[in-house]
């Protein structure tokens, strides 16, 4: 199998992503607190000067761990990211050239848009999810669905907005991964404690799809 095809359907089994903003030791802190409760994906955003580190020292800690890079906004960023293990690049918005990179080599892109253009655009340019933002014009669960209809094999990622309580809504909407903010970060035993609920909702919506 493909490099980027195994890591795209080991995103999509896992589904549950945490974000995380923070210093590599806290980073590793919320990493091993979501572990510990089954999720196994964590974004690490590039809005923080130490997301490179953070990344290897997770990466280090708890090889099992999926490693995803967030906020990327260039190709520099991008190819440090990947050449630091990343597995899924994120971005707020399409770029070609970080599309291209990611695409030499071979790691699942996920671009943030906000129109069937965009959606489009991206695609075609080998994105391998679709970033959408909860609270805007086609990030919520209805407009999820709406877009769905004209674009039904959109691979769909959530960024944001997603909780305990409304994850099953997402999953029904039909989101491949789902990101999570203030539900897995904070306390370690909160978030350990929501870590196996939400794992405990992706097992219970996949035994009634089947």
């Amino acid at each position: 199998m493909l490099q980027k095809n195994f890591y795209v359907r080991q995103i999509s089994d896992l589904n549950i992503l945490t974000v995380v903003r923070d210093t590599p030791a806290e980073t590793l802190r919320i990493a091993k607190a979501c572990f510990k409760g089954g999720v196994k994906a964590i974004e690490i955003s590039f809005t923080v000067p130490t997301a490179l580190e953070a990344m290897k020292l997770v990466k280090k800690e708890i090889p099992e761990m999926v490693i995803c890079a967030g906020t990327v906004l260039d190709t520099a960023t991008a190819r440090l990211a990947i050449m630091g293990g990343a597995e899924l690049i994120l971005s707020p918005a399409f770029d070609l050239e970080v599309a291209q990179i990611c695409n030499l080599y071979q790691v699942p892109y996920a671009p943030g848009c906000n129109s069937v253009s965009e959606i489009t655009t991206a695609l075609k340019n080998g994105a391998s999810f679709i970033k959408v933002f909860p609270g805007s014009s086609m990030g919520g669960v209805k407009e999820i669905k709406t877009i769905s209809t004209p674009i039904p094999y959109m691979p769909i990622l959530i960024s944001g907005g997603a909780s305990v309580k409304n994850y099953r809504d997402f999953l029904f909407a039909g989101a491949d991964c789902v990101c999570f903010g203030s539900a897995l970060t904070g306390d370690s035993e909160k978030i350990t404690d929501n870590a196996v609920q939400l794992t405990k909702t992706l097992a219970d919506f996949r035994s009634e799809k089947r």
